[in-house]
């Protein structure tokens, strides 16, 4: 049985559109076309939606589960329009030029009366073209709207963000107000108390670790607090840390100020956030309840720049910076030692994780990866199969999916050319139909092929990745430099008793 897949989008720039853009109504006029249309009617339906995402990024969940399944479990795409779909309009010309012809899959927008099962060409209109382009350019401007009127909110004192920032809670009564989260402040108010006698970072930490309370990250997910969002961390094991509590410390909210616009993206399309200069920050005074007075803060502030003074400048070279985690909580080691060593921060405010067990030199760990990156070369000097015709795997299969979108196009060919007989007249209604049916088994066959050639190519090019490393050139070092391990290693883990796993940028 062949399926149909209702996809429904709905994001803040459409509220002002109206009830008709709503998900429930997306749904009832989608359902009634599919209704109206009797070669439909022995189809299943499967529905899939975002509400609440943009359009300019196909990083939705809902459209990421229908892709996965286009043209393998899914025929058939029904949307209400081309800017429910997308709002890119290279990516979204890309799906129709390209991936959903080669797919098989049909693509119909109802208030645009395109049907892709009904067009004899390959390629996707003028008109297509023009629309998204209109879209996304539509997108653009309200997204410059809504920034607009976002920041006109934070002057005015409104909180934007999703979650409420830890020791506040999102006010149920007032919109855009925050109220204070009662366990959470008590633990910033002592925090602060605590830096202001001057205890450290560190020694902060480790005594509310010491006492089991939550870090930040942990008390959200144990109440329920995160809005559903999988915030990305070092490890499982989460705690207090010398960073989180100095973040805290330095973190000005917490005397009522409201600051917002910190970070803002170049481009509506970008998927990465830049830090903003100050003078570009938003700061609305006595936006909320303060949770320390100003002068609290301000002790804090003198006693943690004089702690910050105080302690030794980071040397600026360091070999293994970034490159080696902790096998068991995940996080960076730092160096330390006049005979270089390396070891887990996690043992000074949790001191009894096994982290505390992890210390490697640094002698002992170059060692090591200079053995294992002997072991490394000797392998792939081992001689391997060759053709005969001097072409390589990768060409052949490359060649290969080259067949196999021929034979997809001209397959696409014969069902254009059978249905053209049959709207003539010069084939009955059954013949068409057995046509269409050997047709259509073999653009499945071609399908499956193509993705197994596809898979077959990727663990090729993966088992030949030492190749474009050139490991041969580092046969003879006796000495690691950065730039050495920037090419070849990717991660380090360092466990107990000086155990090493060592993650290559090149298939081990």
């Amino acid at each position: 049985m062949k399926t149909i897949a209702l996809y429904m989008r709905l994001s803040n720039e459409d509220a002002h559109e109206g009830e008709s853009y709503s998900i429930g109504n997306q749904r009832a006029l989608l359902m009634d076309y599919v209704k109206s249309h009797e070669e439909f009617e022995n189809w299943s339906v499967l529905e899939f939606y975002d509400d609440g995402y943009s359009g300019v990024s196909f990083e939705r969940p809902g459209i990421q589960k229908l892709l996965a399944l286009a043209g393998n479990t899914v025929n058939c795409i029904i949307v209400k329009d081309f800017s429910r779909f997308g709002r890119n309009l290279v990516e979204v010309g890309d799906y129709l030029d390209q991936i959903f012809p080669f797919l098989g899959v049909r693509f119909i927008a109802v208030n645009e009366g395109y049907d892709s099962g009904q067009g004899l060409g390959s390629s996707v209109g003028l008109d297509v073209s023009l629309k998204a382009l209109v879209y996304e350019m539509y997108s653009r401007d309200v997204s410059e709207k809504i920034r607009a009127v976002k920041h006109a909110k934070m002057r005015g004192g409104e909180y934007q963000g999703i979650i409420a920032f830890y020791g506040y809670k999102r006010s149920k009564t007032a919109r855009g107000k925050l109220e204070i989260d009662v366990p959470a402040a008590e633990v910033v108010r002592r925090i602060f108390r605590m830096a202001a006698e001057g205890i450290t970072p560190t020694a902060i930490a480790k005594e509310l670790n010491h006492e089991g309370i939550p870090s930040p990250l942990m008390y959200r997910r144990e109440n329920h607090t995160d809005a559903g969002h999988s915030w990305r961390v070092a490890g499982d094991m989460t705690c207090w840390t010398r960073e989180n509590v100095r973040r805290t410390i330095c973190d000005e909210r917490y005397t009522g100020k409201l600051i917002s616009h910190t970070r803002a993206k170049e481009d509506v399309s970008a998927k990465i956030s830049k830090l903003l200069p100050k003078e570009e920050w938003i700061i609305a005074e006595n936006a909320h309840e303060a949770l320390v007075s100003k002068e609290l803060f301000e002790q804090a502030q003198t006693v943690l720049k004089h702690y910050n003074h105080t302690k030794a400048p980071r040397k600026p070279y360091q070999r293994f910076r970034g490159l080696l985690k902790c096998a068991y909580c995940g996080r960076a080691l730092s160096k330390s030692g006049k005979e270089t060593y390396y070891y887990c921060t996690t043992r000074k405010v949790l001191p009894e994780a096994p982290c505390a067990c992890v210390r490697i030199g640094e002698k002992e760990l170059e060692d090591s990866l200079l053995e294992s990156l002997k072991i490394q070369i000797r392998l792939i000097g081992q001689p391997g199969e060759t053709r005969q015709d001097g072409r390589t795997e990768q060409s052949i299969l490359q060649e290969k999916l080259r067949e196999c979108q021929k034979e997809a196009d001209r397959c696409k060919a014969r069902q254009a050319a059978a249905f053209e007989d049959y709207a003539e007249g010069r084939i009955q209604k059954q013949e068409y139909l057995s046509r269409k049916g050997e047709i259509s088994a073999r653009q499945e066959e071609v399908i499956v092929q193509y993705k197994e050639i596809s898979d077959k190519l990727a663990e090729t090019a993966q088992s030949k990745s030492r190749e474009t490393v050139d490991l041969g050139r580092y046969a003879f070092v006796k000495e690691l430099t950065r730039e050495m391990l920037e090419e070849l290693v990717k991660e380090i883990r360092v466990a107990k008793e000086n155990a090493i796993e060592i993650v290559w940028n090149f298939k081990d």
